[in-house]
C-alpha cells in the first residue's frame, strides 16, 4: 500500500526515545487489532503523523493518554433489535474492552489512559424516538457500571456538559448545530461524491429504516413512507453528529479520537470494535448480545429468537441471550 506505514513506526523523536519506544507503539499495534475494517490494514504516513504527534505531547508530559469516544448515546427503541430501553450485556462488554485497551496501555505506561465517552444521545434522540429521560437513565447506568468497575479509565460527557447555561436539550440542539452544523445541501452532496460519505449515509438510512419499522409510531407507515422518513432524517443525523464531532475537536484538540464507524487509511480517527459481529456497522446499543460455543456476538433480537436459545436476566432485567 503506497505512503502507508504498519507498525513498528518511525522514526522517533528524541523525547519519545527517552520514554520508551514501546510506550506509544504499543497503542497502534492495539488499535490496529480493533479496527473492524481490516486489523491487517496500514495507516497513511499522514494520519499516523497526526496520531503520534498527540500521543507525543502527552507521553513527553508524562499524562495519561487521552481519548475521547462518541458513542453510547441510548438503546434503540426498536424492539426487534433490543431487550430493553436500558443497557445490558452487549454495553457491559464494550465497556469492558475499552477498559481492557486502557489496562494494556497502562501495562506498558505507568500514567495510564483514559476514554472519555462523550454521548451522542442528547444531540439526535428526537431523531431517533428515544424519549431523552431514557437517554438520561441508559447514561447513568453505564456511570455506575464504570465508578463501580473502573473508576479510573472512565470519563463522561454531553450535550448538558456542553451548553450547561441552557436548561431547555431542544435549543441545545438548535445551538450545536447553529454553531457546528453544516448545511444539508452539502452534506447531501458528498453523499453523492464521496464514497465514503454516502457509506455512512446509507448505514444510517438503513438503522433508521430497521427502527422505524419496528416502532409503534410508525405501524401505520408504508415501507416506502418510511424509508422517505429514514433517508431524509439520516441527513439530520449526520448534520448534528458532524457538529457534535466539531465541538469535540475544538473542546479538545489534543486528544485521541475514536469512532465506533470504520475508518480509512488516511483518518485521523481509529475505527474501533467494540465487541465481535458479522456487521461492521451493528453497535451494543442496536442489538442483543448472545452467547454461543463459548463466545459472545451482537444479534438482532428478532434473529435471534428466531432460534433456540434462553433469554437470562440480571438484577431483574433481561440482559442477553445464550445458545442452548
Amino acid at each position: 500500500m503506497k505512503g502507508a506505514i504498519s507498525a513498528p513506526f518511525s522514526p522517533l523523536d528524541d523525547h519519545i526515545k527517552n520514554s520508551s519506544e514501546k510506550d506509544h507503539r504499543i497503542f497502534f499495534e492495539l488499535m490496529r487489532r480493533n479496527n473492524p475494517l481490516d486489523p491487517e490494514k496500514g495507516i497513511s504516513e499522514a494520519a499516523a503523523t497526526h496520531h503520534l504527534n498527540q500521543i507525543r505531547k502527552m507521553i513527553v508530559a508524562g499524562e495519561p493518554i487521552s481519548m475521547i469516544l462518541p458513542a453510547f448515546p441510548g438503546k434503540s427503541p426498536n424492539r426487534r433489535k433490543t431487550l430493553s430501553y436500558m443497557p445490558d450485556l452487549a454495553e457491559r462488554l464494550a465497556l469492558d474492552e475499552l477498559a481492557g485497551l486502557c489496562r494494556s496501555i497502562e501495562d506498558i505506561y505507568p500514567p495510564g489512559a483514559v476514554v472519555e465517552i462523550c454521548s451522542d444521545g442528547y444531540v439526535f434522540s428526537d431523531l431517533v424516538q428515544i424519549p431523552d429521560n431514557r437517554v438520561t437513565e441508559y447514561t447513568d447506568e453505564l456511570k455506575r457500571w464504570t465508578s463501580e468497575l473502573y473508576p479510573d479509565f472512565f470519563a463522561y460527557f454531553d450535550l448538558k456538559d456542553a451548553y450547561p447555561q441552557l436548561t431547555d436539550l431542544a435549543r441545545m440542539r438548535e445551538v450545536l448545530t447553529q454553531q457546528h452544523g453544516e448545511a444539508i445541501d452539502s452534506i447531501s452532496a458528498q453523499a453523492r461524491e464521496d464514497a465514503g460519505a454516502r457509506s455512512m449515509y446509507l448505514g444510517i438510512t438503513r438503522f433508521l429504516f430497521e427502527d422505524y419499522r419496528g416502532m409503534r409510531e410508525f405501524s401505520g407507515f408504508s415501507n416506502t413512507a418510511i424509508q422517505k422518513r429514514a433517508r431524509a432524517t439520516a441527513y439530520q443525523v449526520i448534520q448534528r453528529s458532524n457538529a457534535w464531532s466539531a465541538l469535540l475537536e475544538a473542546r479538545r484538540p489534543d486528544a485521541v479520537r475514536l469512532s465506533i464507524h470504520p475508518q480509512g487509511e488516511n483518518s485521523k480517527k481509529f475505527g474501533i470494535r467494540l465487541v465481535p459481529c458479522v456487521d461492521i456497522w451493528r453497535t451494543p446499543w442496536h442489538s442483543v448480545a448472545v452467547k454461543r460455543d463459548g463466545q459472545i456476538f451482537l444479534e438482532r433480537r428478532s434473529d435471534v429468537e428466531a432460534e433456540a436459545c434462553r433469554l437470562m436476566f440480571r438484577n431483574g432485567r433481561p440482559c442477553h441471550y445464550v445458545y442452548s
